[in-house]
């Protein structure tokens, strides 16, 4: 269940149109989905229950990350046909600002790998790929902001220098 949350937040973020920008740095989303899925996962550990292991985080994090590209892809389909691509659509904006910067005809192709832009398999196999590996360095960021601390049980005090 920890997993399909981490999820489930991936993949909102991800198909939601200009949440899904939070990506643009540095795949924060797909890395925020992976973390929560180890944070969701240390809160329901009980009592007796193995510890967390940094193999456990890895684990959680693919997982989360498959299941936040399926449902992804779903919103980012879902999204593109019942609003087209709103988000393609405000970046070539922004970047008609910058025309007289790019070099001759780099705008037009970007406008037409935006326009032609779409739902296809290739971008659902590219979602698993990316979202497993970084939602993998999610759980493990998760495991170092998470991880168990060490007990300090049974620990003496130093013994006190001899006196010469």
């Amino acid at each position: 269940m920890p997993a399909l949350y981490g999820g489930i937040i991936m993949g909102v973020i991800s198909g939601i149109p200009f949440l899904n920008l939070l990506n643009c740095c540095c795949c924060a989303g797909i890395l925020l989905g992976g973390a929560l899925a180890v944070f969701f996962y240390k809160n329901d550990l009980k009592e007796g229950m193995a510890p967390l292991t940094s193999g456990d985080a890895i684990e959680l994090g693919a997982i989360a990350g498959v299941i936040g590209a399926v449902i992804g892809t779903i919103l980012t389909a879902g999204f593109l046909a019942a609003l087209g691509n709103v988000s393609g659509d405000a970046v070539l904006g922004i970047l008609q600002g910058f025309k007289d910067q790019m070099p001759p005809g780099t705008l037009e192709q970007m406008e037409d790998k935006i326009r032609a832009g779409g739902f296809s398999i290739l971008q659902l196999v590219m979602s698993l790929v990316v979202d497993t590996v970084f939602g993998l360095l999610g759980g493990l960021i998760g495991y170092a902001i998470w991880k168990p601390k060490p007990q300090m049980l049974n620990m003496q005090p130093p013994a006190a220098p001899p006196q010469v």
